[in-house]
């Protein structure tokens, strides 16, 4: 079976018919400001790829019948362990952010079976293959990623950078409750791109560059594995 949430076409096969082969993907993590859901979708339009930023949000709330609101809430986000023990008693849409992340995994894994992709945030990383992928964080200075909020929100100064450290401070928060792992550490990724030395154009090639690469490795390591059976 097939479903398309806004242009997203995901294949809901049931475990049994599902192929173990995995498709290459490209977990982007992001400080808030770099405009990453652009800069990745130039990258998926560059490779041919499928992108999966807040339509995985979509394709949850269609396919699980949640509350897309209720998704928003949970989504890379600090929640209260009220939260957590009664919504889901509240509200029958409503989601805690466990089982958001549980969903969130299975939708990922199957995505990442269906063809090559690239994921932006909601530590997709750690969620999928990792010799399958290539991780990359776009990072920026505070004062470039405040005015590029100031743009984008028509906002003032201080509500931008109240912006900016409450959405990093949830993601933070985010991945360290589930994957254990400090989101700003760069041991975590393939490499990072600091915008403020990379202009958007050529981080955008240079990712894709390495996308390629890497996933011609993958294909030839497969192909001798193959051949060794």
């Amino acid at each position: 079976m097939t479903r398309v949430c806004r242009g997203t076409t995901i294949d809901c096969q049931t475990d049994r018919e599902m192929s173990f082969r995995h498709a290459f993907g490209v977990p982007v993590s992001r400080e808030a400001g770099v405009d990453a859901t652009s800069l990745s979708r130039a990258v998926a339009e560059k490779c041919g790829w499928q992108l999966f930023d807040r339509e995985l949000l979509d394709y949850m709330a269609e396919h699980d019948h949640l509350s897309r609101l209720a998704l928003e809430f949970v989504d890379e986000r600090s929640v209260s362990w009220f939260h957590e023990m009664f919504s889901t008693w509240l509200e029958k849409q409503l989601v805690s952010q466990a089982e958001f992340v549980s969903r969130l995994g299975k939708v990922l894994l199957l995505a990442a079976q269906h063809e090559n992709s690239v994921f932006v945030g909601r530590g997709a990383q750690f969620m999928l293959p990792r010799e399958h992928g290539l991780a990359v964080r776009i990072i920026a200075p505070l004062a470039m990623r405040v005015r590029k909020i100031m743009e984008h929100r028509q906002c003032s100064e201080r509500e931008a950078n109240e912006f900016i450290e409450t959405t990093d401070r949830g993601r933070a928060a985010f991945v360290q409750r589930y994957f254990h792992h400090a989101v700003a550490d760069p041991h975590l990724y393939d490499f990072m791109i600091n915008l403020a030395h990379i202009p958007r154009e050529d981080a955008v090639d240079l990712i894709v560059s390495e996308a390629k690469r890497h996933e011609q490795l993958v294909l030839a390591a497969s192909s001798n594995e193959t051949a060794v059976r």
